[in-house]
Parts: structure tokens; C-alpha cells; sequence
């Protein structure tokens, strides 16, 4: 599908000006006949302003650009003096930086997806369909979805997703103990806290199992979905809360999870929920030992004479944001308990995690082997 302007307006989306040509090209430039989609180009004159990214399986996405091209726009002008001029297609179309704000809908008929509305300058993320606990649509159900939002939509709120289109980026400074708020959708807040910062603890001197992707923090979703975005910690310590993941550290880092205050957190480390890490050494230089760590505590014993368990335990899996989303986090607040959050699509990174109540045998096994 291909958005209208007045849904662009509700969407932060830069609009298309009447005087901008539209193009349309193969998404295969090679071999248009395997194509699987087009891509849709605005020029305005001889600049590249928006390109639609649509694929035949209905999934689409739309970014804003700034490119100048050449010879008769077949070619993407440098950037640089020492630059040299390349094709103008869809692949070198997005090794170029866009800018603002971009949409993406992964799906269609077929396959049902999910809307991610986000700012390239800033890296963060406006809305999720999944974070706000909506179920996967395909292009029809979005209509329905877009029509509801601009609906919704206050002066307020039109307000703010102008600002937020047009805001610069910023870096925030973080640290363990620190909680922090973000949104559900337009109208929730979530909460959570940072219980380790695992590049800081090298840094000083800890050891640990270091087979984590990017700048990984360790940190907790606390079970509140709430209109209030003034929750103090005082309230937030008296919250249960979802089993600790690693996240890489952007969604902190670029402010999208904006930090609130800060507490120490307890002096006793085996008071504090960490993710637990098993399995044989993944080193090429060293691989014939067991590894187990859980927070800041690392040991491990030689591979030779000890029993490894066969299920892959390293739990190493690592991701932008946290494995919760509305929907999950109500379903815990009801339940009083965490099993929803266990029970959850079980492919996911946590299955492979000890502290999942189905394998408390193998935790227990691993307790005893490595002396905990």
C-alpha cells in the first residue's frame, strides 16, 4: 500500500510536495524479471527526496533522503571531492543516510506484520504495533489501525510527533541502578532499571563471560503499564518484574528510555535477578572448558571429566529492546507471576535460560557442578 499525505501528517512523515516526480523502478536492477517488489522515488528536480520501499508480499517501508544525482538521474552524485558517482538503484539508494522520520510495516495478506514508526536522526522509536501489544495485521487490518490513529489523534499529540520528528539527537549518560520510563504506545508508560552495565564491569577489572554482542546492559521490565509518567522509584521497588535480559545499550543511550533517578542496588548480588549463562567455552583459543556466569560472578572447570549438558544454555542472545511488550506485561500483572512471560513463543533467546521454571532440574544439576 502507499500512504496518503494527510495519514503522512499524523505519522510525522514528511510530506510529498505536488512538484516532486514520481518514478518507479525494479527493486532487482539487475534482473527486473526476479524483482519482488518496486521502489518508488520522488524527485525534486534533480534530488532524491523520499523513496517507498514496497514489496509484493505487502510489506512496505518509507524514508526521507537528501541525494543529488547526475546525468539525467542515473547516477547518485558524491558526496566528496575524492567521492566517485554511483548507479542509481535501490542497493546504493540505501547505503546513503536518510534522515527524520521512516515508517515500516512488515506483512501484507499473507503475512501478517507489525508498524514501526521511528527517527533516523535521533535512533529512536515513536510507536510499535508489537511493543504496544497489537496483534500482527495485514494491509486491510492497517487501514483500519491508521484510520483509528488519526482519529485518536489530540492537538497535543499532533503536537508532539511534529516535535519528535524534528528533534536533534542526543547521548544520555547511564549507570547500574539507574530506572528509567518509556512508552507502551501513545498513552502507557512502562518502567525498568539497569541492574548491570557489563562494559563498565570489564572495565574496571570484572571478569566476565564476555560472548555478548555491542555495549550490553543487564536490565529488568518492572510488571506496571500505566497512564502515570511520574511513578517514583519508592513505588517502583514495591513492583515485581520480568526476569532480567542484555539489551545493547541504544535505546538508553539515545534517550528513547529516558532515566528517572537512580538506587544502589543490593550490596548482596545474589539478591539481584541476572540472566544465567552456561555452556562450553566458545574460544578458539580455549574452548576445552564449561563456562558458567551469572551477573558479576564467573567461574568454570575443565571440559575434560565433567558431564555437559546438551541443551545449549549460553543464553547469549542479545537484542535492541527487551522481550516484553504490553499485551505480556497485563498478562503477568494478572497472573501475579512470571509464567506468562516463560510461556512466550518458545524460540525466543529466554528459552534457553535456567532460571526457566521447565528446567529447574538442569539448574539444579549446574548448582551442583559448578559449586553455587
Amino acid at each position: 500500500m502507499e500512504l496518503t499525505n494527510e495519514q503522512r501528517k499524523y505519522l510525522g512523515l514528511e510530506l510529498i510536495e505536488p512538484s516532486w516526480e514520481r518514478v518507479e523502478i525494479a527493486n532487482n536492477s539487475l534482473k527486473p524479471e526476479l524483482s519482488t517488489g518496486k521502489d518508488i522515488l520522488f524527485f525534486d528536480g534533480d534530488i532524491l527526496r523520499k523513496v517507498i520501499w514496497y514489496q509484493d508480499s505487502g510489506s512496505f517501508s518509507e524514508d526521507s533522503f537528501y541525494l543529488k544525482t547526475q546525468d539525467n538521474r542515473t547516477m547518485i552524485a558524491p558526496i566528496t571531492a575524492r567521492g566517485k558517482p554511483k548507479r542509481l538503484n535501490g542497493v546504493n539508494i540505501q547505503r546513503c543516510k536518510s534522515y527524520g522520520m521512516y515508517v515500516r510495516f512488515s506483512g501484507g495478506y499473507e503475512h501478517r506484520g507489525s508498524i514501526d514508526l521511528a527517527n533516523y536522526t535521533t535512533q529512536q522509536t515513536y510507536y510499535s504495533s508489537y511493543i504496544a501489544g497489537i496483534s500482527d495485521m495485514n494491509e486491510n487490518e492497517l487501514q483500519v489501525f491508521l484510520d483509528k490513529w488519526i482519529a485518536d489523534t489530540s492537538t497535543e499529540d499532533l503536537a508532539e510527533i511534529q516535535a519528535f520528528a524534528k528533534a536533534k539527537r542526543r547521548h544520555c549518560k547511564y549507570k547500574e541502578g539507574d530506572f528509567f520510563r518509556f512508552r507502551y504506545d501513545r498513552r502507557n508508560y512502562g518502567y525498568g532499571r539497569i541492574l548491570m552495565d557489563v562494559r563498565q564491569f570489564i572495565k574496571s577489572g570484572g571478569v566476565f563471560w564476555n560472548i555478548l554482542m555491542g555495549k550490553a546492559l543487564c536490565v529488568s521490565i518492572f510488571h506496571i503499564v500505566t497512564e502515570d509518567p511520574n511513578v517514583t522509584i519508592a513505588e517502583l521497588l514495591q513492583c515485581n518484574s520480568c526476569p532480567s535480559e542484555y539489551i545493547m545499550d541504544n535505546r538508553i543511550f539515545y534517550g528513547e528510555y529516558e532515566i528517572i533517578g537512580n538506587a544502589p542496588l543490593p550490596e548482596n548480588q545474589d539478591e539481584i535477578d541476572y540472566p544465567i549463562m552456561y555452556g562450553q567455552s566458545i574460544s578458539g583459543d580455549d574452548r576445552d572448558k564449561i563456562c558458567y556466569c551469572r551477573g558479576k560472578k564467573y567461574c568454570e572447570i575443565p571440559l575434560a571429566g565433567n558431564h555437559l549438558l546438551q541443551k545449549n544454555f549460553r543464553n547469549n542472545g542479545i537484542s535492541f529492546l527487551c522481550c516484553i511488550n504490553k499485551r505480556l506485561i497485563e498478562e503477568c500483572i494478572q497472573a501475579r507471576s512470571n509464567n506468562p512471560f516463560w510461556e512466550q513463543q518458545p524460540k525466543k533467546s529466554f528459552s534457553h535460560d535456567l532460571r526457566n521454571p521447565m528446567f529447574q532440574k538442569e539448574l539444579e544439576y549446574v548448582n551442583m557442578q559448578m559449586g553455587i
